[in-house]
């Protein structure tokens, strides 16, 4: 099948999502809430996983489940010569810092003969927001989700960093064994910078249920943004991923509302209403 016919068919799926809104509920923030998040965040497992690790080795049927996924997913797009060249696990699973929010986070390094990364980057764009919105959260692995993420070449962000664990599911070996991080949390700051977002984002809501049409839908990416980088400052000092500001970004994930994905939802929500007549 060709590249544009390919391009067709992802586009139409992509364009196949959900009509039902959001909902928009709240945050809580009070003392009670927040401060359970943060101590659920911040207390750590001494082993890896047991649902998916024996050990330091990934159970048999778990990666033979995730190859089996991949080889599917790819025989579906129909691009002629898409090979893989490595299936790697990332994420909080590969590590001491899983906890019951914690997904399967599979990373998939694909190439096409005749085209570029670059080229085929766009491809695997609309591949994963197709993947995405299919079966996010409908695979499970001893009750955890998988999430598949494809990528035309391996970025500096997937390339591997000592202590950072990183598994070759394709080899079946890691890469790089996880390490337990050292602790660069103050529990009192995230649970006030846990507030101030929380704030942020109730009163983004607030403002947009009073009214929806003609609402700024960007500010929702604005906020995703303003989350970001808070969270990437942590990394960027040095600090591992048990900073205050990469915990409290996680914490925020483990309120009555997950407010990272809420606030992608409502920018969509807000986005199709404000192109909506009548």
């Amino acid at each position: 099948m060709s590249v544009a016919v390919v391009l067709c068919v992802l586009l139409v799926v992509a364009a196949c999502r959900s009509t039902a809104e959001p909902k928009s509920p709240l945050a809580d923030d009070s003392d009670a809430a927040v401060s359970k998040a943060v101590d659920a965040i911040t207390t750590f497992p001494t082993q890896l996983d047991p649902r998916i690790w024996d050990g330091l080795t990934m159970k048999p049927d778990v990666r033979d489940a995730i190859l089996h996924v991949v080889d599917r997913v790819i025989g579906e797009t129909g691009i002629d010569g898409l090979t893989v060249d490595t299936v790697d696990l990332f994420g909080s699973n590969a590590s001491y810092e899983y906890d019951d929010k914690s997904d399967v986070g599979v990373h998939v390094f694909v190439h096409a003969p005749g085209m570029t990364d670059d080229e085929l980057t766009p491809y695997m764009h609309l591949l994963n927001d197709q993947v995405e919105r299919r079966q996010e959260g409908r695979i499970r692995f001893y009750g955890l989700p998988l999430e598949l993420s494809f990528h035309a070449g391996r970025s500096a962000n997937y390339q591997p960093r000592p202590g950072i664990g990183q598994y070759s599911v394709t080899d079946g070996h890691w890469v790089i064994e996880p390490m337990k991080q050292p602790d660069n949390f103050d529990r009192n700051h995230m649970k006030v910078d846990a507030k101030k977002f929380i704030g942020e984002y109730n009163d983004l809501v607030r403002q947009y249920l009073a009214g929806k049409k003609g609402f700024d839908c960007t500010r929702f990416n604005a906020f995703d943004r303003e989350m970001g980088d808070y969270r990437n400052q942590g990394f960027q000092q040095g600090l591992g991923s048990r900073s205050t500001q990469n915990l409290t970004y996680r914490a925020l994930r483990r309120l009555n509302v997950e407010i990272p994905e809420m606030a992608d939802e409502l920018e969509d929500e807000c986005t199709f209403a404000n192109d909506s007549v009548g």
